[in-house]
């Protein structure tokens, strides 16, 4: 009988694990404890002291199990990031306070019969929801579910289109009763979570490496383009090649996957060349100064004018989508350029706190997890702010946690709480290694 399998150890380390409150980390602990307990065992043994007679010495050299047990406890507390939670309350807070001032003011454009106040404040609390349940849920679970979570999300996506009974300008919205969901704001991150799981364990050195890959690249990229969403297209794409070049593709396959989506996206600007000069209007916004370079120069008016600390609740309201995607410019013009800094900072930190996050988690699926969500949110946080200051075409691109926009307030805290729950388990080892060393 193995030493992991006698009975006088195996009730050690459940007592030892009964007075740790932290389930998901018994497997390891017992792991650690089993290591040192053998290592002992062998030592008493090379001295000439039988098996059984080791075990024992070598139990009691562990320590009471109880005093171990309550010792373990404190030292196996999941860790929980404040920083990450202090920056997203305080950019959710601007956001509901920017919304409140932009619904007092009466400038909001177009007929938006609910006060967005109001529903800013029940998309915060049921985001927050989200994040808990996520946080406290086990990401690791996921892992081996890759492929089904991209196919399902094709498949829910199809559906929608065929059938769904809310679609606005092309995009699908999944009616859930009491909300609308754009699904177009939800398939960034089902598709980070599949990529990484199906990413994680891949071996890129065999011939066909580039099928998957192609497969995983392209589907979605059509369907986007159906849906009229370029900018979601665009976020993937960019996610997608993070993502394989932190797995270490080299160069040569890099840009041979790299082709087949460029093509595609010059083939459909092609067939619309309205939305080439819609995209290209940021160059040069004066050439069409009512048109389509309007928004440019009214967003780029109301930063350069508002001084360093603002200008006060007198915007004139000569923008659209100021409670969305042009949320920045307000706060600029209302509040100065010092709270756009304050912005920008809150926004740079959150993405280098969670960039840091992947340097400390040990398991591979983890860190391309929060590699992928860590892009998309930055990616947003960039666009959003180039677009108002014309460095980059206006696209339904929101400011992440200050952004009116059920969908994407649920989804940001859902990215959120799922990079908190990597970094709640940070320190586990993959359940892989766990399985391959069962006591």
């Amino acid at each position: 009988m193995s030493i992991e399998q006698n009975q006088k150890v195996q009730g050690y380390l459940n007592s030892v694990c009964s007075h740790i409150k932290w389930t998901e980390v018994h497997e390891q602990v017992k792991l650690e404890l089993l290591s040192h307990i053998e290592d002992c065992v062998s030592e008493y043994v090379a001295e000439g002291i039988s098996e059984q007679e080791a075990i024992e010495m070598a139990i009691n050299r562990m320590g009471d199990s109880v005093d171990l047990g309550k010792k373990l406890h404190k030292t196996h507390k999941p860790p929980i990031s404040w920083k990450l939670l202090s920056i997203v309350s305080i950019l959710a807070g601007l956001g509901l306070f920017t919304l409140y001032s932009v619904e007092m003011q009466g400038l909001l454009m177009g007929d938006i019969s609910v006060s967005i106040f109001p529903k800013g404040v029940i998309y915060f609390f049921l985001g927050l929801v989200v994040l808990l349940a996520i946080t406290f849920f086990d990401y690791r679970r996921l892992k081996a579910y890759g492929m089904h979570l991209f196919v399902g999300t094709i498949l829910i996506w199809l559906m929608l289109l065929a059938f769904g009974t809310t679609i606005v300008n092309g995009k699908p919205y999944l009616n859930l009763g009491f909300i609308n969901i754009n699904y177009i704001d939800v398939t960034p991150f089902l598709f980070t979570v599949a990529l990484a799981g199906i990413f994680f364990n891949k071996d890129w050195s065999k011939p066909n490496w580039f099928v998957s890959p192609i497969f995983l690249l392209i589907v979605p990229n059509i369907f986007y383009i159906i849906s009229n969403s370029f900018s979601a297209a665009i976020i993937y794409t960019l996610v997608f090649f993070i993502l394989i070049v932190f797995c270490g593709v080299t160069k040569r396959q890099l840009l041979g996957v790299a082709i087949l989506p460029i093509g595609l996206f010059l083939l459909a600007l092609l067939q619309e060349p309205y939305r080439v000069a819609r995209m290209l209007a940021f160059i040069n916004p004066h050439n069409d100064p009512t048109g389509s370079g309007y928004i440019y120069i009214q967003s780029i008016n109301a930063i350069r004018s508002a001084g360093l600390w603002g200008q006060g609740f007198t915007f004139s309201g000569n923008l659209p989508e100021i409670h969305t995607d042009l949320i920045f410019p307000y706060i600029v013009y209302t509040f100065g350029w010092v709270a756009g800094a304050v912005v920008i900072m809150l926004s740079v930190a959150l993405i280098v706190i969670m960039t840091s996050v992947v340097t400390q988690v040990k398991d591979k699926f983890g860190r391309l997890l929060v590699t992928g969500l860590t892009s998309i949110l930055a990616i947003h946080f960039l666009w959003n702010i180039l677009m108002t200051i014309g460095f980059a075409p206006i696209s339904g691109i929101s400011l992440p946690f200050l952004s009116y926009g059920g969908s994407q307030t649920l989804i940001n805290m859902a990215m959120m709480g799922m990079v908190l729950s990597v970094y709640r388990r940070k320190n586990l080892l993959a359940k892989s290694i766990l399985k391959n060393n069962t006591y």
